[in-house]
């Protein structure tokens, strides 16, 4: 018998399941679509959750570790997501899964080839010592704070910041869609003599995590320990709410994997991103 993935709401009885959250994975990138409008999700309401949002290529999938060897339900997926026809889809899904998915996919998609990308992949990082991060403290001059959003004097500072870090993100095109989505989160700023420096920006909250959704600094103060200083303060602040923090990060960021590290971050798994093979 088919699976029958149907549209589904935010409360639906699957988001109440333990696996569903437990699993450090995937379900914490959902979390924060699940009462956005412009996301749809999809669900057999026991063992399955898509996320997609319409005009992206890019989908979430959650599933539940049943389906691990189950191949006639994840070629249910595939058939569901070709009918999507979704272009050059860009797909996110658990590690120990993704192999026999890419498989199953480039087959029910016929003459189209998906591939893993590693380099591409998402490592998903969880702080789990016992002992907190201990960082320098702060010279007189400089102070970690939260945004305040209502006051306008900060949030132009937030516009100053982003826009100095807006080419290198590859935001020309929606900046303004960008820093309304990071100004509605919880961010922490650095700041020195009235300029921001560095920030770390805290996602979606769970009853067991706090997803750390960003962490920049200014090109010119790189390199001199303000992203260990960021990173070290905002695991004090989440293990002080008795939550972990999570983050995803791309395997193919040196730089980053490197701060999560030393930081005390260690890689738990790994989502994989299937993408459509090119000849170049």
């Amino acid at each position: 018998m088919a699976m029958l993935l149907e549209k589904i709401q935010g409360d639906d009885v699957i988001f109440q399941s333990k696996e569903y959250n437990t699993d450090s994975l995937l379900f914490n990138a959902i979390e924060s679509a699940r009462f956005d409008s412009g996301f749809e999700l999809f669900s057999d309401h026991k063992s399955v959750i898509l996320m997609h949002m319409p005009g992206s290529p890019r989908v979430w999938i959650w599933t539940s570790s049943i389906l691990k060897e189950d191949t006639n339900r994840l070629i249910d997926i595939c058939r569901f997501l070709r009918d999507r026809q979704i272009p050059k889809a860009e797909i996110y899904l658990k590690y120990d899964i993704a192999p026999a998915f890419s498989d199953l996919y480039a087959i029910a998609s016929s003459d189209i080839n998906y591939v893993i990308k590693d380099e591409l992949s998402l490592a998903v990082m969880t702080y789990e010592r016992e002992s907190l991060p201990v960082s320098p403290q702060l010279p007189e001059e400089e102070s970690i704070f939260l945004l305040d959003r209502d006051d306008a004097g900060q949030v132009e500072m937030v516009r100053s910041f982003y826009s100095s870090l807006k080419e290198e993100f590859h935001w020309q095109e929606k900046f303004e869609r960008k820093l309304k989505e990071y100004l509605e989160a919880d961010m922490y700023v650095l700041v020195r003599n009235g300029k921001i420096i560095g920030n770390i920006v805290i996602g979606n909250r769970t009853d067991a995590f706090a997803r750390v959704k960003s962490v920049a600094v200014r090109k010119e103060e790189r390199r001199k320990g303000y992203g260990y200083q960021l990173s070290s303060f905002i695991v004090r602040q989440v293990r002080s709410q008795s939550l972990s923090p999570i983050l995803y990060t791309h395997v193919g960021n040196v730089s980053a994997m490197k701060l999560w590290a030393k930081t005390g971050f260690k890689e738990k798994n790994r989502l994989c991103l299937l993408k459509t093979e090119t000849s170049d």
